[in-house]
C-alpha cells in the first residue's frame, strides 16, 4: 500500500482507506477492502464515492433513508430535535459495537464439536449426528443468523424436529459462551416446532425371542437376553471402542441379590442404576456365569464381521422379518411398565418417567407381559455352558505373581 497517497474517506463515525493499486506498469487503479473482499475503481474519484456510500451504509446499518416507513421518519426527527449533531447516536452505536459479540458460525460449530468429542460420556452416534445438523449452518457471524438466515428443515416431522433440537443446543452453548447476547430467543428457537405424532414403540412378540435365543451366536447369547429381558442397552453391553464407555462386567451382577448394578461408567446417561434380575434371565445366565469379565464381545452386535459375513443383528433379522433396532429394550420396558408401573420400570431402564408416559404407556398388555418374562421353557444346550472367555476382565484385575530374584550363594 502506498500510504503516502493514501485518502482517508470517512461518514460520521466509520473510516475506509482509498489507496492506489498497479497491478502492472505504467496502469493505476485504486481500491479498498470492504470487507473480505477489494473494491477496485478506475480513478480516485470514483474510488471516493463508492467509500462514501458504502461508508454511510454501514453506519446506517444498510437501511435506505428513502425506504424509512412513517413511524421512523418520526422517530428521526424527534432525534435530531433532542440532539441535532447525532452525537448520542454516535456514543450508543460504539458502545453497541463493543458489546456485540463476534464469533463466525462455522469456527463456533468446530469448537462446539470438539467440545462434544472430548467429553467421555458422549455417544459417538450422537456427535456424528450432530455434526451432519449443523454442517448446513450458514458461513456467517453468529449475531448475523436470524430464522431467515437460517437453512430450511428437510424431511419428516420427527427429522426436522430433530435437526432444529441441534440447532437450539448449539445456539444455547453459543450463549453460554457469550458468542451470542443472553436473554432472547436464538434463531432456531423462533422457527415453527415441527408436529411429531409418536408412535407406539416397535417391539418383538415372543415367538420372536424364541427363534432368536434358539439360533443367536453363542458369544451373543448374553447379550440378547439381557436386552429383552432387563432393558440393558447395546451400547452399555458392547460400547463403540471410542466411546470411552466401560462395558457391562459379569461381577455387576449380584446374584445373592437378584440384581444388576449399571455402573456410572457403564450407563449411557452416567448414572447408577438398578436392574432386577427377573427369573427368565436368571434361569438363561446362571449356567454360564462367571466371577468377571465382559459379558458381550467387542465386536457390537450391529457391527459386520470381518471377511463380508454378516452382523450378528442382520443374521439373526433374516429369521424374524428383519431385524428392529432398539426393539429388545423397547418391548422390556412396555412389558414391564404394564406389570410393575411405569415409575418403577423408568428407573430399572433409565429413562425419565415423562419419556416412558409418552413413548410406552398402552404399549403392551398384562397378558403380553406375562408371556414375555415367562422363563424359556429349553435353553440350548450350546449355551448351556460358559462361552470361551476371551475377553479382558473389566471389574478387577489379576496380577500375576511376579518370581523373586535371590543372589547366589
Amino acid at each position: 500500500m502506498n500510504e503516502t497517497r493514501s485518502v482517508l474517506v470517512k461518514y460520521r463515525t466509520v473510516s475506509i482507506t482509498v489507496f492506489p493499486w498497479s497491478p502492472r506498469a505504467g496502469v493505476e487503479y485504486w481500491k479498498f477492502r470492504n470487507g473480505k473482499r477489494f473494491v477496485v475503481r478506475s480513478t480516485l474519484e470514483k474510488a471516493k464515492a463508492e467509500a462514501k456510500r458504502i461508508a454511510e451504509e454501514t453506519y446506517l446499518g444498510g437501511v435506505k433513508l428513502g425506504a424509512l416507513s412513517t413511524a421512523q421518519t418520526v422517530a428521526i426527527r424527534r432525534m435530531l430535535e433532542v440532539d441535532p449533531s447525532l452525537a448520542l447516536v454516535d456514543e450508543f452505536i460504539l458502545w453497541h459495537a463493543k458489546r456485540l459479540p463476534k464469533k463466525n458460525c462455522r469456527e463456533a460449530v468446530e469448537e462446539f464439536l470438539a467440545v462434544k468429542r472430548a467429553n467421555a460420556g458422549s455417544s459417538p452416534h450422537n456427535v456424528n449426528i450432530l455434526t451432519r445438523h449443523l454442517s448446513v449452518l450458514p458461513d456467517r457471524d453468529l449475531h448475523e443468523i436470524g430464522p431467515a438466515e437460517l437453512p430450511p428443515l428437510p424431511g419428516s416431522a420427527r427429522t426436522r424436529k430433530n435437526r432444529r433440537g441441534a440447532w437450539i443446543t448449539f445456539f444455547k452453548w453459543c450463549v453460554e459462551m457469550k458468542y451470542l447476547p443472553s436473554g432472547e430467543k436464538t434463531a432456531p428457537q423462533c422457527l415453527e416446532k415441527p408436529r411429531v405424532i409418536r408412535k407406539v414403540p416397535t417391539t418383538w412378540e415372543r415367538s420372536h425371542l424364541e427363534t432368536m435365543i434358539q439360533n443367536v451366536t453363542p458369544g451373543y447369547f448374553a447379550w440378547l437376553c439381557c436386552g429383552g429381558w432387563a432393558g440393558i442397552r447395546t451400547e452399555e453391553i458392547c460400547p463403540d471402542p471410542e466411546s470411552g464407555k466401560s462395558p457391562l462386567d459379569w461381577a455387576d451382577f449380584k446374584w445373592d441379590r437378584d440384581l444388576i448394578i449399571i455402573r456410572p461408567e457403564t450407563d449411557k446417561n452416567g448414572h447408577r442404576r438398578v436392574v432386577p434380575i427377573l427369573p427368565a434371565l436368571k434361569q438363561a445366565l446362571w449356567p454360564i456365569k462367571k466371577t468377571f469379565g465382559r459379558v458381550g464381545p467387542n465386536l457390537p452386535p450391529h457391527t459386520p464381521r470381518r471377511g463380508g459375513a454378516d452382523a450378528e443383528t442382520t443374521r439373526l433379522g433374516k429369521l424374524v422379518g428383519g431385524w428392529r433396532k432398539n426393539a429388545l429394550r423397547h418391548t422390556f420396558i412396555s412389558c414391564r411398565g404394564a406389570d410393575v408401573g411405569l415409575a418403577q420400570t423408568s428407573m430399572e431402564a433409565g429413562n425419565s418417567e415423562s419419556e416412558a408416559k409418552k413413548s410406552y404407556n398402552d404399549a403392551k398388555g398384562k397378558d403380553e407381559a406375562e408371556a414375555w418374562f415367562a422363563p424359556f421353557p429349553l435353553i440350548p444346550q450350546k449355551y448351556l455352558r460358559p462361552v470361551d472367555n476371551d475377553f479382558p476382565p473389566v471389574s478387577e484385575k489379576v496380577e500375576k505373581p511376579t518370581k523373586r530374584k535371590t543372589g547366589g550363594s
